[in-house]
């Protein structure tokens, strides 16, 4: 174990960190910030952290993988088949619009109050739904399940960053993210084997989502008490501040969460894609009120949104001084054109495939190998960076087995010559850039940033 510097050599070493920062930063860091600026992250600490986080990418491939299986179940017990949309529409509107949220509750309060909210959410959830005895309590206990999973999503990206160094990050996420592989698999015999009884599958993730966290937690809460001492020492060192009322201390808590924009961001966001993910435009037309309505008050709300965050927020969500980091802004642009192509290209895809070439869903799903190869071009991204110490020749290389695996997939979806064979082939090319070009701008974007805004820089590329 590394051994530990003395109080004064760590107070310095916060002092020079915390300026470096806020040379780069208009704002004063937040009490979040500061405790993981003062946080000194040893090996066993990292080891506890990693080993948590590998523990709660299990929970969270098993829950997609069990909870997917035995959807159709669930929702045909309860006569709500045709729901079905509603519930996929809430948990995507939910996974894209409140990333933002525990982004900031790690930064006003810090990771191990975030990680600990997104744990409770998710095991409330998972009750919830094992408890359930309609739709309603389905709906609701899935709604509070996908909220810690959000979080979960969150924080897991922003605590990598904070403890590992820039070239190990991308491997390190490969390897925590396995059980997304192995759990595909795992949890559709799960799922199928309990379906029959699936309110155990509930009650099982349940209980493992309360389990698996801890490792993470009891090494994070240890180093939080550790980061608290050593600010409450730095603080007796000046004069006393004068005691606040809990009213206003409360506002000065609200203020820091930044609540208005919050609000603003989310809701902005999902309003623009609620009626496109609830397909309101080809049910009623684009000129139907049901689509415009929403459409423009999102747009609104963003609009408003940027001004408040420039001109009135005091502590802002989005810091948008990082917009002239060509770095960020680059990477930013570049996801957004990638994942409107991938999803383009793969939306119908399954469909598609049991059409024209006739074969089960079981066997669609074998011919696509991209979600599986997504994982393993993590891996070999994360590795090229560990050895290399650069991420931009890597990412080129990963577009570019993109790039061709999207020519190709042309031709094998066009040809009725092509074998099923190729199809595979190609779609593992494809998830093997996808995943190398992913991982590695994602590392390009930690590298732009600083420590003050690196979690709020991940969400916005998570959440693109």
């Amino acid at each position: 174990m590394d051994a530990q510097p003395s109080d004064d050599a760590r107070r310095a070493s916060l002092d020079r960190r915390s300026g470096a920062e806020l040379d780069s930063a208009s704002d004063t860091p937040l009490v979040g910030v500061r405790k993981k600026l003062a946080t000194e992250w040893r090996r066993a600490d990292k080891i506890l952290i990693v080993g948590g986080i590998f523990l709660i990418n299990f929970v969270i491939a098993m829950d997609l993988s069990a909870t997917g299986t035995i959807q159709p179940r669930v929702l045909s017990d309860y006569n709500a088949m045709t729901r079905v949309g509603i519930i996929n529409t809430v948990i995507y509107l939910l996974i894209a619009g409140i990333r933002p949220v525990f982004a900031k509750i790690s930064d006003v309060f810090g990771h191990v109050q975030g990680l600990l909210l997104a744990m409770l959410l998710y095991t409330a959830g998972f009750l919830v739904c094992a408890l359930a005895r309609n739709f309603s309590a389905i709906f609701g206990g899935t709604v509070i399940a996908v909220l810690g999973q959000v979080g979960y999503s969150t924080l897991v990206a922003i605590i990598l960053a904070d403890i590992l160094p820039i070239h190990l990050r991308g491997i390190i996420t490969a390897y925590t993210s396995i059980p997304f592989i192995v759990n595909y698999y795992v949890g559709i015999e799960v799922g199928s084997g309990l379906i029959d009884k699936w309110h155990w599958v509930y009650g099982t993730l349940c209980i493992m989502a309360a389990v698996c966290p801890l490792p993470a937690l009891f090494s994070l809460f240890r180093l939080d008490r550790r980061a608290r001492r050593i600010l409450r020492q730095e603080a007796s060192a000046g004069p006393a501040p004068p005691k606040q009322p809990a009213l206003r201390r409360f506002g000065r808590v609200l203020m820091e969460l930044d609540i208005p924009g919050l609000l603003l961001l989310c809701g902005g966001c999902i309003a623009i894609l609620a009626p496109l993910g609830m397909q309101l435009n080809t049910t009623y037309g684009w000129g139907s009120a049901r689509v415009l309505a929403p459409l423009i008050l999102g747009v609104a709300a963003l609009a408003f949104f940027v001004y408040y965050e420039c001109r009135l927020a005091t502590f802002p969500v989005v810091p948008f001084r990082l917009l002239r980091t060509r770095t960020f802004t680059c990477a930013i642009v570049a996801a957004i054109f990638f994942y409107f192509t991938l999803n383009a290209s793969l939306f119908y895809f399954n469909a598609f495939i049991q059409v024209t070439r006739e074969v089960s869903a079981r066997t669609a799903m074998l011919m696509q190998p991209g979600f599986v190869g997504y994982y393993v071009g993590l891996i070999l991204g994360g590795w090229a960076m560990q050895f290399s110490k650069r991420y931009r020749r890597w990412a080129w290389l990963g577009w570019a087995m993109w790039l061709v695996a999207v020519c190709l997939m042309i031709r094998s979806r066009g040809s009725s010559g092509a074998s099923n064979a190729e199809i595979v082939v190609v779609q593992a090319l494809l998830g093997v850039g996808s995943g190398i070009v992913i991982g590695c701008v994602g590392i390009g974007v930690q590298a732009s940033v600083g420590a003050v805004d690196l979690p709020i820089a991940i969400t916005l590329y998570g959440m693109v």
